[in-house]
């Protein structure tokens, strides 16, 4: 009777689910609960269109982040500096597209002409050119490091020329339902599962690739079920509707924690929540003392607890998570956890005679999070004697035009980049902080010196200008069946292909789970 109760009180998870059973059921296959479908099978379109554990899954990238943050070779068998620009690459051989037509290195050089089409990237507007030498190997000429290079080139998918130029109007025009038997292939590249079905409001199973270069998948087939809402995820994972299941809301992640049946998966990622400083309004913020009395007023490690639930991480620098495998100079950073003192706060903001009111611009993210942030920030700082008038938006053309004028921003960044240089120049140059902190480098006087905005970024941080307030970790959750844990890369991307299971368990009892959920919603 809970479990019908359950069910009956999720409308859209009901729905969905029969939906799901009518259309695109498949009883051999697990179920990944997801919040987004793909809606589209271009790996250069945008990541809202389709996300990297889908590009993971279909397609192959020359290189990918292993779990410890070592860059992998997938597609490319060697590689080796040639000259002081000229980097050479070797192909795997006998690799086979998803048509049966095997890579060459004109694929690549296809593939990297279709990127400069559909996507706007700094990284391809620094390769010189890139060219082949013979069917298994080719040449990028470019001033990018080592590390950097390889560390972009996780992100080249590489498509089968031969099946796209056939099929042009593949790559740009949106997949439509998708039911077996699937007599045209609606992509085509060497990844390790090929498209069996697909609804793009509901999902699509996935069949493991028989010819896959790597392996035969453990998984043979995936059905990957979009169900929009965290709270009805959690609930089909408990009612075993679906095996695993993405972002687990953190209110829940205390009860599903103390079921020995479902166990959770916490990912780190790069996903930061930062609170900026802007002096234009209020020239009084331009004394270090000012910033600091603000920064002493917030308590990030009880934002963190009570927010995320301890679901993340703090840490004083955007850098934390950045690689540095192929260093010549380990540069990891020395951190001190932030400071905590409102009792110096008050005191410093006495002295300093801040305004008796600030304005605060927040930028909401789709989870609600920068909200609760803002929320939790107006508090602490009217404790400090900080009164806070906050404006919400949505609109990235308003956030552009308008950050600037406030005192103070909150707003959020990520990228699967792992390169400390990649890193910045990602958050100087396509980040809601683009803007401020391109005014902070003008006023002073760094005219596109990449290494000397580095160097000051690092000293804006340093002096509160910029304070990440927390990392927020992915949560996954499952039956606790599988290797998830295992599964994930070092820039938190699943690779579905490494899921296997694990020693059979008995089957699941929710009952106390469930009855602690709803008695959370009576309440």
């Amino acid at each position: 009777m809970l479990l019908r109760w359950l069910i009956l009180s999720v409308t859209f998870y009901a729905a969905s689910s029969v939906a799901q059973s009518q259309n695109i059921f498949n009883p051999q296959a697990i179920t990944v609960a997801i919040d987004k479908t793909p809606v589209s099978f271009n790996p250069y379109s945008d990541q809202a269109l389709m996300s990297q554990q889908f590009k993971h899954l279909l397609f192959d990238p020359l290189f990918r982040w292993d779990k410890n943050q070592k860059i992998e070779a997938r597609l490319v068998k060697s590689w080796k500096r040639i000259d002081k620009k000229t980097v050479r690459f070797s192909l795997r051989e006998n690799i086979h597209f998803h048509t049966g037509n095997i890579l060459t290195a004109n694929d690549v050089l296809w593939s990297f002409e279709q990127a400069k089409k559909q996507i706007n990237s700094n990284f391809l507007s620094k390769l010189d050119w890139v060219k082949a030498n013979n069917q298994n190997s080719f040449d990028i000429r470019t001033s990018l490091s080592d590390i950097q290079l390889l560390d972009y080139l996780t992100n080249v998918f590489i498509l089968d020329s031969r099946f796209y130029e056939k099929n042009a109007n593949v790559l740009d025009t949106s997949p439509s339902i998708i039911l077996p038997p699937v007599r045209n292939l609606p992509m085509s590249g060497t990844g390790p599962y090929l498209i069996q079905q697909y609804n793009p409001v509901l999902g699509m199973v996935v069949v493991a690739n028989p010819n896959y270069w790597d392996g035969f998948p453990k998984v043979q087939f995936f059905r990957f079920m979009r169900i929009n809402k965290p709270q009805s995820r959690l609930f089909a994972l408990l009612a075993d509707d679906v095996q695993v299941s993405y972002a687990i809301p953190n209110k829940s992640t205390e009860d599903l924690e103390s079921n020995t049946t479902k166990n959770l998966v916490k990912v780190p990622s790069s996903n930061v929540v930062f609170l900026t400083i802007n002096d234009k309004l209020s020239p009084v913020l331009k004394n270090k003392e000012a910033r600091d009395a603000i920064h002493l007023a917030i308590n990030q490690a009880g934002m963190l607890k009570y927010i995320l639930k301890d679901n993340g991480q703090l840490h004083p620098s955007v850098m934390a998570l950045a690689d540095n495998t192929f260093s010549d100079k380990p540069n990891k950073t020395n951190e001190e956890m932030p400071e905590y003192n409102l009792d110096k706060s008050k005191a410093l903001v006495k002295a300093m005679k801040l305004p008796k009111q600030m304005s605060l611009l927040v930028m909401l993210d789709d989870v609600g999070n920068t909200k609760k942030v803002a929320e939790a920030l107006s508090k602490m700082l009217k404790r400090a004697g900080i009164v806070v008038a906050t404006q919400e938006i949505s609109s990235e053309e308003i956030w552009k035009n308008t950050n600037l004028y406030y005192d103070l921003t909150i707003s959020t960044w990520q990228t699967q980049l792992m390169s400390q240089d990649n890193m910045y120049e990602n958050l100087f140059l396509q980040s809601y902080l683009t803007g401020y902190l391109q005014d902070k480098f003008k006023e002073r006087g760094l005219k596109h010196n990449f290494k000397q905005e580095s160097n000051y970024f690092k000293t804006l941080q340093q002096d509160n200008w910029v304070i990440p307030l927390f990392y927020q970790d992915k949560i996954w959750a499952q039956n606790n069946k599988f290797n998830l844990d295992e599964i994930f890369s070092s820039n938190g991307i699943p690779y579905w292909s490494l899921l296997k299971l694990k020693k059979t368990e008995d089957k699941p009892n929710n009952e106390d789970v469930l009855l602690k959920l709803k008695d959370k919603k009576e309440r």
